[in-house]
């Protein structure tokens, strides 16, 4: 758990990009079992009603880094809604990120996306069911759909609030799913300010359908504007082609230059399943590998430079 606001640091690639996150949970610095309204108040985290019962609790049962992870769910006693909030913003762009897991047994959840004092919700995310999930823009009821999930696996959701132009893009492990008119920012006069995880599976088209429940890992809140007008070349800019690919592809390194750099790919549980040593390189390297299906996370570094992608193989 980690929270940045605002600082300017251009001493190494690695530190610049800790100016991009202005808030950041990971729950690794709790206990499993932990209220986060109680443990990480200092982080944002409260409750929707006062209620302690309503509180994410930390858990050790899924995790897709560290050890942690937050539960909200509902299991016909407790059902858990938290809070997750900052200063309000009304211009700008903003990316939200998280790591979403779904059980198998589960009916979905609800993640609502809301001004700091949670009066207006331009936008919210339906988790329907295992597999699916629903983005919705309430002013307009204009929803998009991503329902081709894996049941059971870790699934990254990003969403991007560009508040100067009014939209919202809606991103799941990597490939966008769309993007929608929204409320938020300059045009609509609503600040997005938090986020809301409840536990009831909310279906907007047939009503509540407890009970929910799913896990969060790796939040982040950060601000995409933050680096204009620095040096491109503080950042190492690093491309995968194509992405989702078939298992081969190429990096494209886009100038910046690695001497004898290693290469791993993990998979979704952190186990290693390639790892290759680079010469000095600068231009496209191209891999070959027999991986199957999934989500792969790519980390390529130097004694100087660290870089991180993910890699979608059908």
């Amino acid at each position: 758990m980690k929270k940045v606001l605002g600082f300017v640091l251009i001493l190494v690639p690695s530190m610049v990009f800790s100016q991009w996150i202005l808030m950041d949970e990971s729950f690794d610095d709790y206990n499993a079992g932990d209220l986060v309204s109680t443990v990480g108040s200092a982080n944002g985290w409260g409750l929707w009603t006062g209620l302690d019962a309503e509180s994410c609790v930390v858990s050790a049962d899924q995790f897709l880094s560290g050890t942690n992870s937050g539960h909200v769910f509902d299991d016909g006693t407790t059902s858990t809604r938290a809070n997750w909030s900052w200063s309000e913003y009304s211009e700008g762009k903003y990316s939200f990120y998280t790591s979403l897991y779904i059980p198998e047994d589960s009916e979905g959840g609800f993640i609502g996306f809301h001004d700091s004092l949670n009066l207006e919700m331009p936008h919210s995310i339906s988790i329907l069911g295992d597999s699916a999930l629903l983005f919705l823009d309430w002013e307009a009821f204009d929803y998009l759909e991503a329902n081709n999930l894996a049941e059971g696996e870790w699934h990254e959701v990003h969403v991007i609030f560009d508040l100067d132009n009014a939209t919202s893009e809606f991103i799941v492990d990597e490939v966008s799913v769309g993007t929608m008119g929204t409320s938020f920012g300059v045009t609509g006069g609503i600040s997005f300010g938090s986020i809301e995880f409840a536990a009831y599976a909310y279906n907007p088209f047939t009503g509540q359908q407890p009970p929910g429940s799913y896990y969060i890992d790796d939040l982040n809140l950060v601000d995409e504007l933050s680096l204009v007008g620095f040096s491109e070349q503080l950042v190492p800019s690093l491309t995968l082609m194509p992405n989702p690919s078939n298992g081969d592809f190429t990096i494209d390194f886009n100038g910046s230059s690695f001497e004898r750099a290693k290469l791993t790919i993990s998979d979704m549980t952190g186990a290693k399943v390639y790892s290759k040593t680079l010469a000095a390189v600068s231009g496209l390297e191209n891999f070959q590998t027999s991986m199957g299906a999934g989500v792969y996370f790519i980390e390529v570094t130097d004694a100087a430079q660290k870089w991180n992608s993910k890699l979608v193989i059908k």
